[in-house]
């Protein structure tokens, strides 16, 4: 999983809370690149980082 990053590390790199990242995968503005079945955690990827 080196190329994904969790929603927790991205929010805090980025500066956001977890919840905007969450409301913006509800409305589809930025959905994560991967969502874990069982946990559903979020996850995102370098290039995303990136571009948000």
């Amino acid at each position: 999983m080196k190329d994904r990053i969790s929603i927790t590390d991205l929010a805090r790199l980025r500066n956001v809370t977890t919840e905007t990242l969450r409301y913006y995968d509800r409305i589809g503005l930025f959905k994560p690149i991967y969502v874990d079945p069982n946990t559903k955690y979020r996850y995102y990827s370098i290039l995303q980082y990136e571009k948000f």
